[in-house]
């Protein structure tokens, strides 16, 4: 009497238990998926913060460097002001230098004249007198 097929029920019980296995399995990948892309996620991001810290300080030297090229510029351009203004002062007195000795050189040249016709004169006076 008590006869009760129970074979249906542990196949119908076997098949739910794989079924939640299967689930189980398939939502555990999911799991494993999503930590692995969260984690890939995060080291990007970090990789860029990194990135982006050394970029903000590569920034921070090329404006010290700009800066430093500014004030080499500034004192070059001082420096060629002064070296031109040394070089129009030589010049001047170059040419200064050179009228002056063209005016010695024809003051020689008469002084010599008017020596000679001294001398000369002397000369004729001497034998004159």
């Amino acid at each position: 009497m008590n006869d009760i097929n129970l074979s249906g029920l542990h196949a119908a019980w076997s098949n739910s238990v794989c079924q939640a296995a299967e689930i189980s399995a398939t939502m555990n990948s999911v799991v494993e998926y999503n930590r692995k892309k969260d984690e890939a996620l995060f080291e990007t991001a970090e990789a860029s913060r990194a990135q982006k810290e050394l970029l903000e300080r590569q920034l921070e030297e090329v404006k010290e460097q700009n800066s430093l090229l500014k004030e080499n510029n500034a004192a070059l351009k001082e420096n060629y002001s002064t070296l031109k203004e040394l070089y129009e002062m030589a010049k001047a007195e170059a040419e200064s230098s050179a009228k002056e000795a063209k005016q010695n050189k024809i003051f020689g040249w008469v002084s010599f004249a008017i020596g000679t016709i001294i001398g000369i004169a002397g000369i004729v006076i001497g034998i004159i007198v």
